[in-house]
């Protein structure tokens, strides 16, 4: 059974990540960046099927 964040949850998690991503492409490393973009469009996507 999966964890089931709150939407609040969710911001927080987006805002971490995308400190992160930036990070890493400052950094060089698109790789990483990329999957973590990745991880951020799943937690919009969660949000958004949110009512």
């Amino acid at each position: 059974m999966g964890h089931v964040m709150s939407i609040n949850d969710i911001r927080t998690a987006i805002r971490e990540l995308r400190v992160r991503e930036n990070e890493a492409r400052k950094e060089g490393r698109e790789a990483d960046a990329n999957e973590i973009a990745e991880r951020i469009r799943g937690y919009q996507e969660e949000l958004a099927e949110r009512p």
